[in-house]
């Protein structure tokens, strides 16, 4: 019984074991070990492990587009050299190395977020930075001949970063969509067996995740539209699919109770149960998806009779693939946004309404602090504090700092742990060392990026082994360790000292950026109801900021050092606002009404000044806000009035933590 508890105890602390992706576990595999074997065989092993840093390029970009992932990797390859070739140039001098690894841990950091390459960051560019800094100065010569080494790695891991687009062109897309059918599926089924209803079941936690995935997957057909043109005939198959999921997931959410929405509706008002057949469906279009093949047509069966079939469906008279292309194709692009400029772009993430910048800021101080003390502290390798410090404020999408610093510690311990055992039974040679550097990183890779504990694990021998090995008469691996730990806890804590010193989001952003939101919401729902179709340009730019306001909701955790509740808060806004915008493309085309167009967007207008009032949930927007009278009931969409009084609760009625599932995070 004593046992059973024990294990039972253990594998909660543990949790479930992380999906490993093989595909691209292998692919970094092979780069790493061919980079890294090839060039110590070549020039020695010093050399070698240049080669094998280049390689840590292969941890961004996984989850993008290959439109945009070969240019971005490209530019953070020339990120990546310039910081190598600076960090060693700077060494030998504290102040100079001070300066580079600050203004590289700020300009990478915010460089990445800029671009949203998927990815931990600026983590490692700091990294090998950091490693180049602190290693004995050379000349300009022998740092020349370093960063083609270095290069080397660089260039086979972008080849190998791209090599799919050869086979699959669209498999990044594909594994977006289908992580989103996925989910929904989960949704449909969680959703089928708590028809009964209860507002504190877990059916909401998988909800958000399921509206957490298709976000992702509409992301990521947006990256990889192009700028001009038609897109390509896959493309049109994916957003399709994305039309008619968003179809079923607005239908599923009509027959799931909430707190929010019970309040103003009893059971009848909602729609009906979740026909049977579509959570199987979707579990098997999410197969087919991945395996780069077209779905069968959706399930039509006698269960879903009294549910409209979205805008968007495909013709059940033409085969799957020519009905998902035609649907697409009618209704592209509507709701993507259009095509910002970049230096729209760049705008946009240094305001005040992004979190880049704050976050970049914490990156640079901590790893100024870090350098210092690694300098003036007796460390046997003194690159980790700075590299400890980067690693607590970035990784691990949707945890807090003190949640992050704890996975990282606990992976590290783990990881020295392992290392000094292997340490006492032999020292590694140079081929073993390349070996087991090898299978490590590759499996790391493979792992999700929300399994930071275990990506620490494995990331921490993989350091010490290419440590040791650029040392030529260094202590060994033990001393090495030992070190490690004691050098990355002084690291991680200068995060979280940068994390209370640097303040988060300031309420005012919070409220900005949901006022914004509703506010863009309003002209789209008013140009719906005066003509009756939907407008794209509206459509897409209330799409734009509920999109801002997510991206402000998944940083929440990231900038804040305790529970606030903000991001719990926010959440039925964001859903509110998304069913109504999903209303505006879903339902069926209708007569105008010019009437409730009028109606509709004052009262909007109304909920958009009432936002910046206070943050939802809270007592600020309250005395704003219309008395419940006022909500407009339009005629001829009766369904809208239901929409609109969600969104008015969500912005005046507290959001129990229960209902949310956390931060949302990454799929795929």
């Amino acid at each position: 019984m004593v046992t059973a508890a024990v294990t039972a105890r253990v594998r909660r602390w543990i949790g479930a074991p992380p999906a490993l992706d093989r595909s691209r576990a292998a692919r970094s595999a092979v780069a790493f070990g061919l980079c890294f074997g090839v060039v110590t065989a070549v020039a020695g092993v010093h050399a070698g492990v240049f080669a094998a840093l280049g390689c840590y390029i292969d941890a961004y970009g996984a989850r993008d587009p290959y439109r945009r992932r070969g240019p971005l990797l490209a530019l953070l390859s020339l990120g990546f050299l310039l910081a190598i070739v600076a960090g060693s140039l700077a060494a030998g001098n504290v102040w100079a190395m001070t300066a580079v690894l600050a203004v590289v841990a700020f300009t990478a950091t915010l460089l990445v977020r800029t671009l949203r390459l998927s990815g931990p960051g600026s983590y490692f560019v700091v990294l090998v930075t950091a490693m180049a800094a602190f290693l004995p100065p050379v000349s300009i010569a022998d740092t020349v001949v370093r960063a083609g080494y270095f290069a080397i790695g660089v260039a086979v891991s972008w080849l190998s970063a791209m090599a799919g687009r050869l086979v699959r062109p669209y498999a990044p897309e594909e594994r977006s969509v289908a992580a989103a059918l996925r989910s929904a599926a989960a949704f449909a089924a969680a959703a089928g067996r708590d028809a009964a209803g209860s507002p504190t079941s877990g059916v909401h936690a998988v909800r958000r995740r399921a509206y957490t995935a298709a976000h992702g997957a509409w992301e990521a057909l947006d990256d990889a539209r192009g700028r001009r043109g038609a897109p390509a005939p896959r493309l049109l198959v994916l957003y399709a699919l994305m039309m008619r999921l968003e179809g079923m997931l607005d239908a599923v959410q009509d027959a799931v109770p909430d707190t929010v929405q019970d309040a103003v509706q009893d059971a009848a008002e909602r729609g009906g149960p979740v026909p049977a057949g579509w959570a199987p469906w979707l579990r098997d279009a999410a197969v087919a998806v991945q395996a780069g093949r077209t779905p069968a047509s959706p399930p039509v069966t006698a269960e879903a009779s009294g549910s409209a079939p979205p805008r968007g469906a495909p013709d059940p008279g033409a085969s799957a693939e020519a009905g998902l292309r035609a649907a697409g194709a009618a209704l592209w692009p509507v709701p993507l946004p259009a095509r910002k400029r970049r230096r729209d772009v760049v705008r946009l993430v240094l305001s005040s309404a992004s979190p880049a910048p704050t976050i970049a800021l914490r990156v640079g101080l901590s790893v100024a602090v870090g350098t210092v003390l690694g300098w003036v502290l007796p460390l046997m390798h003194p690159a980790w504090v700075a590299v400890g410090a980067a690693a607590a404020l970035q990784g691990g999408q949707g945890l807090q700092p003190s949640q992050r610093v704890g996975a990282r510690f606990v992976g590290t311990v783990g990881g020295v742990v392992v290392t000094v055992l292997v340490a006492q039974v032999y020292r590694p040679g140079v081929w073993p060392t390349v070996a087991v550097a090898t299978v490590v990183h590759g499996v790391s890779r493979g792992l999700p990026p929300s399994a930071v504990r275990a990506r620490t694990l494995l990331n921490t021998p993989v350091a010490l082994l290419l440590v040791d090995a650029a040392y030529v008469s260094g202590p060994g691996l033990g001393p090495l360790a030992a070190y490690r730990l004691l050098d990355l806890t002084l690291g991680l804590c200068l995060g979280m000292a940068a994390v209370l010193l640097v303040p988060g989001v300031p309420p005012r952003r919070v409220r900005a950026a949901v006022s914004a939101a509703v506010a863009a919401t309003g002209p789209a729902v008013q140009e719906r109801l005066r003509t009756g179709a939907v407008d794209p340009p509206t459509e897409g730019a209330a799409w734009q900021r509920t999109a801002e306001l997510w991206t402000m909701h998944a940083s929440l955790p990231d900038l804040e050092a305790r529970v606030t509740g903000t991001a719990e808060r926010i959440w039925p806004v964001l859903l509110a606002v998304r069913r109504l915008l999903c209303w505006n493309v879903l339902a069926a085309p209708a007569a105008p009404a010019p009437d409730d167009a009028r109606r509709v967007g004052g009262f909007l207008d109304v909920l958009a000044d009432a936002a910046t009032a206070g943050p939802p949930g809270v007592a600020g927007p309250r005395p704003a806000l219309p008395p419940a009278p006022r909500t407009p009931e339009p005629a001829r969409a009766p369904d809208l009035h239901r929409r609109l009084t969600a969104l008015r609760s969500a912005l005046e009625d507290p959001a129990p933590a229960s209902r949310g599932a956390g931060p949302p995070r990454a799929a795929g």
